[in-house]
């Protein structure tokens, strides 16, 4: 062999040996290496405080363990995470997997809204969601989001995460979420060159006594506090694309029971179903409300049954309603309600309703009195609380009826002693004797009345004692507000 090769071939051995350190120290610092190039990504996607280990490391595949970082004032925590690459030379991560997530949500505001700070711990990060791309093709999480709300204990809502990527870069995922009195279970699409998101909730139960303190952290219920009870369930599908969301689905709520007792309100026995056309705009179909008891005030309904559309978020029209009050039947003409307002005009049929039942929510009337009644009552509630339009109440056909006064000078004003009536008017007046009513008729706010009379009140009839015989027909006026003598227990300050 000549002098010429041995110093090529020594050269040769020489950059064989360097190679082999090389790989050997890739081999050797692989994890710090790969320490140090997650750290620098995280951190310049806008993390903060990052921490974890490396276990394990390869072109084919990441281990980390007790992963943990701050992005803007959002902590993220996992237990692990595996990212399995089955073309190392390619740019994607592959499969990522995590387990252990555990990431704390307040939900109404109480703390620091982590996407808002200016100033945070790390660097970098910023730009819209539409800039960011997950760089892998499937993507699977399994943890705990921690969810909070002020004066509320926090609750621990289990979540199950998995995506896909398929043809023309659209992934395709579902998610199942789970907490105590809470159920989610959705799949969706996101076409992510259109920046389009399709999604189906297949199942949505929600425990409300359980969830009741959050949900009056997101929402201020009319009045204030309320007790809430009742499952409410609903499906839905819908989608966000071009900043514009839209959505339809069913809501439905059984054994619902609210309870407000600033002003003596209880609803039992809720049930409703709903189909929304559009949820946004608050849109439904007609749908149903039923109800074993509603209270409020000194009133008690049962049996209420309301059909009814969501026309706006300002605008329920309500095609029937009916329930039984009074000791009758009370139901309502065609109407249009509107809640941001408190406003609502109705005109109530009433059916059979005991008067004895209505006189005990008048305040100082007169009068005690047997009976049955129907009538015409239109009504206005606004923010300056009741008020009654031209209306009546009167006899039913074949219904006995009996009154009993006592008022002194309510019939004998302006008769004479010496009057031969005078006698059975003072008896009647005061109560010794009791009057059987041929006649009966209320008409609230008749058309001819004069000015700040209220109502007219026209009686027929003869003492209930057959020894007297002395027919009386009483015509009686009502000055000033009738709705002041009403008691019903509460003021203009309910809201619905």
């Amino acid at each position: 062999m000549s002098h010429a090769v041995r110093p090529a071939r020594r050269k040769l051995v020489w950059a064989a040996a360097c190679l082999l350190v090389m790989i050997g120290a890739l081999v050797l610092l692989r994890r710090p290496l790969m320490a140090a190039a997650i750290t620098s990504s995280l951190k310049m996607a806008g993390a903060g405080d990052v921490q974890f280990a490396v276990t394990e490391a390869s072109p084919w595949g990441v281990q980390l363990e007790n992963l943990g970082f701050n992005l803007r004032t959002q902590r993220f925590d996992a237990r692990r995470v595996t990212i399995d690459r089955a073309r190392w030379w390619q740019t994607s991560l592959g499969a990522v997997k995590v387990e252990g997530l555990r990431v704390p949500v307040t939900i109404d505001g109480s703390d620091t809204n982590p996407w808002a700070w200016a100033t945070y711990s790390g660097g970098g990060g910023g730009g819209s969601a539409g800039d960011f791309a997950v760089p892998a093709e499937q993507l699977s999480v399994d943890g705990v989001l921690v969810v909070q709300a002020a004066g509320q204990p926090a609750q621990d809502l289990t979540i199950k995460f998995e995506a896909k990527l398929g043809a023309n870069n659209r992934w395709t995922g579902s998610v199942d979420a789970s907490a105590p009195g809470f159920v989610v279970q959705a799949e969706g699409d996101f076409d992510y060159p259109q920046q389009a998101l399709g999604f189906r909730v297949t199942r949505g139960e929600l425990d409300l006594a359980h969830w009741a303190g959050f949900i009056q952290s997101l929402i201020v219920l009319p009045g204030g506090r309320w007790e809430l009870a009742g499952q409410l369930s609903a499906t839905l599908t819908g989608s966000y694309a071009n900043d514009k969301f839209a959505a339809n689905g069913r809501v439905q709520l059984r054994d619902g029971r609210f309870v407000y007792p600033e002003r003596n309100v209880t609803a039992e026995s809720v049930q409703a179903d709903f189909t929304f056309s559009d949820f946004d705009a608050v849109v439904s179909e007609p749908g149903t409300v039923t109800m074993r008891e509603l209270r409020a005030g000194e009133i008690v309904a049962k049996n209420l049954e309301f059909e009814l559309a969501f026309a706006g978020p300002d605008k329920i029209a309500v095609t029937r309603a009916r329930l039984r009050a009074f000791g009758g039947t009370l139901s309502a003409e065609p109407f249009r309600f509107f809640p941001k307002n408190n406003e609502l005009d109705a005109t109530l049929i009433a059916d059979a309703i005991v008067v004895e039942q209505v006189l005990a929510l008048a305040k100082d009337v007169p009068a005690k009195a047997t009976g049955l009644v129907d009538g015409r009552l239109p009504i206005r509630i606004d923010s300056g609380g009741l008020r009654l339009g031209t209306g009546y109440l009167e006899l039913k056909p074949g219904a006995y009826a009996e009154v009993q006064f006592n008022a002194s000078g309510l019939l004998t004003r302006g008769v004479a002693p010496s009057n031969p009536s005078y006698p059975t008017l003072k008896k009647v007046e005061s109560g010794l004797l009791r009057l059987r009513l041929t006649e009966l008729r209320l008409d609230i706010r008749p058309p001819n009345a004069p000015p700040g009379r209220s109502a007219t009140i026209r009686l027929a009839g003869e003492p209930v004692d057959k020894d007297v015989k002395a027919p009386v027909n009483l015509n009686l006026n009502v000055n000033g507000p009738l709705e002041q003598l009403l008691n019903l227990g509460f003021d203009k300050r309910l809201s619905f």
